[in-house]
């Protein structure tokens, strides 16, 4: 499933290990949005991951899963960068 997050973290330490771990699951299309290819269990092992960076007060973390044919629909306009999901892996 696609899925698109975004956030907005106030603390520069917190801030930076989110865009780390976001960085390994997929690609950062915009400053502080990331866009992957997740399962509905990752998404929720994600979110358990990435709570402890999150200040409720301060902060927000958003997670947008889309269906296949939602995504198919995004528009990109400008400089924007499609993701495209493989099957392969470079080792």
């Amino acid at each position: 499933m696609h899925a698109v997050i975004a956030y907005d973290i106030s603390d520069n330490t917190s801030r930076t290990r989110v865009f780390k771990i976001l960085s390994e699951l997929g690609i950062n299309s915009q400053r502080s949005v990331f866009e992957c290819e997740l399962t509905t269990d990752e998404i929720r092992t994600l979110v358990t991951r990435l709570t402890p960076y999150i200040d409720p007060e301060s902060d927000s973390l958003l997670v947008y899963p889309l269906c296949a044919r939602c995504a198919s629909a995004v528009a990109i306009l400008g400089q924007g960068v499609a993701y495209v999901h493989t099957t392969w892996q470079v080792i």
